[in-house]
């Protein structure tokens, strides 16, 4: 038979701690709390290499540092974290350096079918795309549109009888 103690009591409020977890103030041993969570996304060095974290972060390089936090994020809810994730960020480092490379490899996909479809266009439009390509270093998977500036003409009037 259970033995029953008056809420009230100091007794009853001294076991009622001892039920609640560490986080909500009491006794109990911790739950697992699934937020809040860090997501990682990977980002290239100035030297070249694909990272997300950067080793020299525990040692107290500043700029090792200012790199690990610009990979890390932390999420404090469901809602946060669909949207984390739809913005391109991971779970885990190494997801993150997976899915780094995953779209640097469909960029190039991408370009190479541009550079393919560029053989079909006129001169005029290879030359801006060969000037697209030699703008930067990176791949280019889009030439911008060029918009063309026509002049305006005016309707011609109606004679008047």
């Amino acid at each position: 038979m259970a033995i029953v103690h008056n809420p009230d009591s100091d007794y009853a409020r001294e076991l009622e701690k001892w039920n609640q977890p560490t986080t909500n103030g009491g006794f109990g041993p911790a739950r697992f709390e699934e937020y809040p969570v860090m997501v990682f996304k990977a980002f290239q060095r100035e030297n070249g290499k694909v990272m997300c974290g950067d080793p020299l972060a525990s040692v107290g390089d500043a700029e090792g540092e200012a790199f690990a936090r610009s990979c890390q994020l932390i999420v404090r809810s469901t809602a946060e974290r669909d949207r984390a994730l739809a913005d391109g960020w991971s779970i885990a480092p190494d997801k993150a350096l997976e899915k780094f490379e995953r779209d640097k490899q469909s960029i190039a996909e991408v370009t190479a079918q541009r550079h393919f479809a560029d053989q079909g266009l006129s001169g005029l439009a290879k030359a801006e795309a060969q000037q697209a390509d030699a703008a930067t270093h990176e791949q280019v998977p889009a030439v911008p549109i060029t918009p063309i500036k026509r002049k305006r003409v005016r309707p011609p009037r109606k004679a008047k009888e």
